[in-house]
C-alpha cells in the first residue's frame, strides 16, 4: 500500500475534491411540466397523468438515478386549453402533454380514423390494441408528430363507450332530427348526417349549454357524463354503442427529450407504457361505474337496440369513405387502406359492426 506525502498527497486530495464536485454537478433536479386542457379528477387520461405517470417518474428517477424530479402539474387549461396542447408541447411550454386528437382535426386528421367509423367497439382496451396495430403498420401516422410538431408519442389511451345524453326521452333514432346535439369536432357528422343540428363546445362549457337550452343533448361517455354532472340538465342517457375511441395521446417535446440523461428518458418512456395500461383500464372501468352512478343519481339509462344502431350507421354510410379520401388528398396518406384495415382488424378482434362501411381504393 503506497502512502502519498507532500505535493503528491496535495495533488491526490485536489483530484478527489474535483471528482466529488463533478459528481455533485452531474446530479440535478429535473423539472417537468405536465399538462392538459381537461381537468384531472373526472377525466381518466388526465388523472392518470397526475397520479400514475407523475408518481412513477418521480419514484423511479429518484430511486434509480442520482437526480431529483420536480413536476409542475398544469391541468384544466392552466397552460394550454384542450385545443392548444399540441402547440404547447411543440413550443416547449409543456414538456409532456395529454390531449385529444379530436381537437386537432386540421393538423391531425389522419389520427382520427377511428372516429370516422362510428359504432366500433365499446371496449377501449380492444380499441387501443387495434389502433396501435394499424399505426405500427403505417409509421407515417407517427411521423406527423415527430417531423411536423416537434414531439414524440409516448402513450395512447382514450375514453369509454360513447353514448348520448339528452334533455328529452327517445326510442327511435329519427327523434334526433332537428335537435341540437353537442359533439366534438370529428364526430359532429354522427349527428349532423342524421338530421340533428350539431353544436360545438368543450367539456368545461357543455353544462351551461345544456342548462340554458343552447343544446338539447350531448354525445359523451357515461363516466365523464356523470363526472361533469351533465345528467342534471339532461337526465336521459342512452347507451348507443357509438364506440370507444383511442384518441387521447401523451406526447413529449423533442428538445426536452434530448436534454435529459439517457436513464431518465428511459424511465419516462417506461412510465408512459405503464400509464397507457393504467389509463386504458381506468377508462374501461369508467363506463360501468359511470352508468351505475347515473342510475343512482336518478338519470334514466337505457340502451339503443342494434337495429336502431344499424339504422343510424347506415345513414352515415358515405361519410367514412369521404373522410378516408380527405386523408389521402390532404396528407398524402392512404386513408382508404388504413380505414379498411382498421375495420378488418376490429372484426378479427371479435367486433360485429351493425353496418359495414365500404371504401373506394385510391385511383378507383
Amino acid at each position: 500500500m503506497q502512502i502519498l506525502r507532500g505535493s503528491a498527497a496535495v495533488l491526490a486530495a485536489a483530484v478527489a475534491a474535483s471528482l466529488a464536485v463533478s459528481a455533485v454537478a452531474e446530479a440535478k433536479t429535473i423539472v417537468l411540466r405536465l399538462g392538459s386542457g381537461h381537468p384531472s379528477k373526472p377525466t381518466p387520461y388526465v388523472r392518470n397523468m397526475e397520479h400514475y405517470l407523475a408518481d412513477e417518474i418521480k419514484k423511479r428517477v429518484e430511486g434509480e438515478t442520482e437526480h431529483k424530479v420536480r413536476i409542475i402539474h398544469a391541468y384544466a387549461g392552466k397552460i394550454a386549453k384542450v385545443h392548444e396542447t399540441l402547440e404547447a408541447v411543440e413550443k416547449g411550454l409543456l414538456d409532456i402533454g395529454g390531449w385529444c386528437v379530436c381537437f386537432e382535426s386540421a393538423k391531425m386528421l389522419p389520427m382520427n380514423f377511428d372516429y370516422f367509423t362510428p359504432f366500433t367497439t365499446g371496449d377501449i382496451r380492444r380499441q387501443v390494441k387495434v389502433k396501435q396495430r394499424v399505426m405500427d403498420e403505417h409509421p407515417e401516422l407517427y411521423d406527423m408528430l415527430d417531423k411536423k410538431y416537434n414531439q414524440k408519442l409516448i402513450a395512447m389511451t382514450g375514453f369509454d363507450n360513447y353514448g348520448l345524453g339528452t334533455k328529452f326521452e327517445w326510442t327511435d333514432v329519427s327523434a334526433l332530427k332537428g335537435k341540437k346535439i353537442i359533439a366534438a369536432g370529428p364526430n359532429l357528422p354522427w349527428v349532423e348526417r342524421y338530421g340533428a343540428i350539431p353544436v360545438t363546445t368543450t367539456l368545461p362549457t357543455a353544462y351551461n349549454a345544456l342548462a340554458t337550452g343552447v343544446a338539447q343533448g350531448f354525445i359523451m361517455f357515461p363516466g365523464v357524463y356523470f363526472g361533469f354532472k351533465f345528467h342534471e340538465p339532461a337526465p336521459y342517457f342512452k347507451v348507443t354503442n357509438l364506440g370507444a375511441m383511442a384518441q387521447t395521446i401523451l406526447t413529449m417535446n423533442h428538445k426536452t427529450r434530448k436534454a435529459l440523461p439517457a436513464k431518465v428518458l428511459q424511465i419516462i418512456d417506461d412510465a408512459g407504457k405503464g400509464y397507457e395500461t393504467a389509463a386504458t383500464l381506468d377508462a374501461y372501468k369508467s363506463e360501468a361505474i359511470g352508468l351505475d352512478k347515473l342510475r343512482k343519481a336518478g338519470a334514466k339509462v337505457s340502451t339503443l337496440p342494434v337495429a336502431q344502431q344499424a339504422k343510424w350507421a347506415e345513414a352515415l354510410k358515405d361519410w367514412p369513405n369521404e373522410r378516408a379520401h380527405d386523408i389521402a388528398k390532404g396528407y398524402k396518406i392512404d386513408g382508404p387502406a388504413i380505414m379498411e384495415k382498421y375495420m378488418k382488424y376490429m372484426e378479427e378482434a371479435g367486433h360485429k359492426w351493425p353496418y359495414r362501411y365500404q371504401f373506394k381504393p385510391l385511383g378507383s
